[in-house]
């Protein structure tokens, strides 16, 4: 400021203070008035806790179609050479591959190591009431139609909308990619006609760029109603009786972001991990604590461009796709889980069929997008494909909202250090930014 009057705190430590105050209150709101609330003051603060933080999602998701759309038309009308989209696409595709395997082969790794299933304590699991029932979102005639690879293919298949009015009105973000993708190119090709609209659609790009900077003035306060909302239901007995598992999915997360990105960032993308963080940290926070990819997606966007200095024809174009396809950190916990659940069955998993495992939950991360209730379908596809019940996702439902949050933060992580490789891969990045 010219001034030389300091702003009051960063966005990303607004944010913060908002989750550590929200899990402390939720927290005690949990302990005076126990679980399964339903009448009393208690209960209408739980209530408006919830509203309050669903109202701050439905923002940020109001903006989500018009921004991937005008955002990626952009990158590739500024392109304007369709051999250059498909170099960027092809090194983000196998960018977004790679760490999606490497997730899946720690998280084998570490839950072979710390065996979380092995001396559980199975009065306390007793004690909470977990159900061994498969939820409704899973069913075995789904699982068994679905594998890995139909999965796959049908992505491939289902991302060209027989409406994009349609696909835009769904909110289907790959159908809505691969329609602005084609739009743009037959923009490019059709050239000095399409001037007008190519202003008024880059016109659209500000405007929601500046509209993310408007609701983003709330996020501390909302995201202290959505974590204190969590915590109310969630308490501490559920984490303490799967206490192992957790520790063992969060520990590998952890290690992944911390270790395995954060290298690729610094080897491929010659960028600082931490300065990377720091610009970025404002949507890994509001990442955690929606537990939402595509809800964070503008924040995303505006950071990695705006503080991080990577050239919007890469964010515009690599964000948005990694928002449906990059799931390392779904991967990563579906390749624990999997394991743990083996554990507490007393089922012997061979390293075939962890062989196995490790390509079925790559496969199945990666088309996660295509399928209504992603994450349990595709854990009931990995069970499916390791020969087990798929009674045993109700074992790993009482934590999973939390876990949740986790891997999310680690998916937009994710995106981002993608968007930093393939943006210095292809000498797209201003690095006295930030």
């Amino acid at each position: 400021m010219k001034d030389g009057k300091k702003k009051g705190l960063d966005l990303q430590w607004q944010i913060l203070i908002g989750i550590i105050t929200g899990i402390m209150f939720g927290i005690f709101l949990y302990q005076v008035s126990g679980p399964g609330v339903t009448s009393g003051p208690i209960f209408l603060m739980k209530v408006f806790f919830k509203y309050a933080g669903d109202i701050f999602i439905r923002l940020l998701r109001m903006m989500i179609v018009p921004l991937v759309f005008a955002s990626i038309y952009m990158a590739v009308v500024n392109l304007g050479d369709i051999r250059e989209l498909g170099k960027i696409g092809g090194k983000t595709v196998a960018y977004y591959m790679a760490t999606t395997a490497l997730a899946v082969l720690l998280g084998l790794l570490l839950v072979n190591i710390i065996h979380p299933g092995q001396g559980i304590d199975k009065e306390a699991l007793a004690a909470l009431n977990i159900s061994t029932s498969v939820p409704h979102e899973v069913s075995s005639q789904d699982v068994g139609e679905r594998s890995a690879a139909v999965i796959i293919v049908d992505t491939l298949v289902n991302m060209i909308p027989k409406n994009p009015a349609g696909a835009m009105a769904k909110g289907d973000i790959l159908q809505i990619i691969f329609f602005t993708i084609f739009f743009g190119i037959m923009a490019a090709v059709v050239g000095k006609e399409s001037e007008t609209l190519s202003e008024v659609i880059n016109g659209l790009d500000m405007i929601m760029q500046k509209s993310v900077m408007v609701v983003m003035v709330i996020a501390p306060y909302s995201i202290f109603c959505l974590v204190t909302a969590i915590f109310m239901d969630l308490g501490l007995e559920a984490l303490f009786a799967l206490g192992k598992y957790a520790f063992t999915v969060i520990l590998g997360l952890l290690i992944h972001a911390a270790v395995t990105l954060s290298l690729l960032v610094m080897i491929i993308g010659r960028y600082s991990p931490i300065k990377l963080f720091k610009a970025v940290s404002p949507a890994i926070m509001t990442a955690w604590s929606t537990a939402s990819s595509a809800a964070s997606l503008p924040l995303t966007m505006d950071c990695l461009t705006n503080k991080a200095g990577v050239d919007k024809k890469i964010t515009n174009f690599v964000l948005p796709l990694g928002a449906t396809v990059n799931m390392d950190g779904t991967a990563l916990y579906e390749s624990i889980a999997v394991i743990f659940i083996a554990e507490l069955m007393g089922i012997d998993l061979s390293v075939g069929m962890q062989a196995i495992i490790f390509i079925t939950a790559t496969l199945a991360a990666i088309g996660a997008a295509a399928i209504p209730g992603a994450g349990l379908v595709t854990m009931g596809i990995v069970l499916t494909a390791a020969g087990m019940p798929l009674d045993g996702i109700g074992l790993i439902l009482a934590i999973d909202r939390i876990l949740d949050q986790f891997r999310t933060a680690v998916n937009v992580w994710g995106d981002a250090t993608a968007g930093v490789v393939v943006g210095r891969l292809e000498g797209a990045i201003s690095d006295s930014v930030g």
